[in-house]
């Protein structure tokens, strides 16, 4: 079982990127969400295994079933941009910390010329699918190894509190009352992680793929918070309600699969 101590004295646990801006990393408008997301995603997974003394990061549990550490909810922010990114060095800074007993969080700062272009926070848990392989039947678990954490600071520990409110809010409503402004089937080889789950920055790119929809132009993203509440099947849907800077994910069956908070500026 993983054991995530909060001890003041231990060393944190972090890595430092360095690398130059190309194609693969930007946008129109900056900084690429869903590259970063990705990246992100590939260090929280990597500090996680170097927390448990591992090479690889592939976890398993006590009876040898695979378990994931599956994001709770990320938040994302951007800030202005004063210079041309195209070919800049960049550094990208990540710790890993406590949040819970059962749950880990990380940040990550990207720097340019010495200043924070861009950062995102996350937690996670471990989880596993059961013996069905479905996606819709995601249980906890917990791996084997210790982990001792720095505690999370007070901006993770904030968002550990909004997602788990969210989360409580949402389990209380039995159906979104709003229309579908959005919908589509994500595609397996594009949308979906190694492991067969809708991977998370695909809801992000749901969210901006249904603005897009509906406005043609939506304003260049500054910031992101997504919840994530459950995913789905290859083959399933996801439509997207809600108007505005808030939406609402949920799969063919009804249920909420995500809620996204979107922060935009007007150019």
């Amino acid at each position: 079982m993983a054991v995530v101590a909060f001890a003041a004295r231990q060393a944190p646990v972090d890595d430092a990127v360095s690398l130059p801006l190309g194609m693969a990393h930007l946008s129109p408008t900056g900084l690429s969400e869903q590259w970063f997301l990705r990246f992100c995603g590939d260090q929280h997974w990597a500090l996680i295994a170097k927390a448990l003394g591992q090479r690889e990061a592939v976890f398993q549990a006590v009876d040898g079933r695979p378990v994931y550490a599956a994001f709770c909810a990320t938040s994302l922010r951007f800030h202005a941009l004063c210079q041309p990114l195209l070919g800049q060095d960049a550094q990208i800074l990540s710790s890993l910390f406590a949040v819970s007993d059962t749950r880990t969080g990380s940040t990550h700062q990207v720097m340019v010329a010495g200043k924070i272009i861009a950062e995102l926070s996350m937690i996670s848990s471990f989880v596993s699918h059961d013996a069905t392989r479905s996606n819709t039947r995601i249980f906890r678990n917990s791996v084997l190894g210790d982990m001792h954490l720095p505690p999370a600071g007070d901006g993770l520990m904030r968002l550990d509190r909004q997602a788990r409110e969210t989360a409580r809010r949402f389990r209380k409503v039995a159906a979104i009352d709003a229309p579908v402004l959005y919908s589509e089937r994500p595609v397996p080889a594009l949308d979906f992680n190694a492991v067969g789950l809708l991977y998370f920055p695909t809801f992000s790119r749901i969210a901006e793929t249904a603005a897009y929809a509906r406005l043609a132009r939506p304003d260049p993203v500054l910031g992101r918070d997504v919840v994530y509440l459950g995913n789905i099947n290859q083959g399933d849907t996801v439509h997207v309600s809600g108007d505005g800077a808030l939406s609402v994910m949920t799969r063919g069956d009804g249920s909420l699969i995500a809620a996204v908070q979107t922060l935009s500026v007007s150019v």
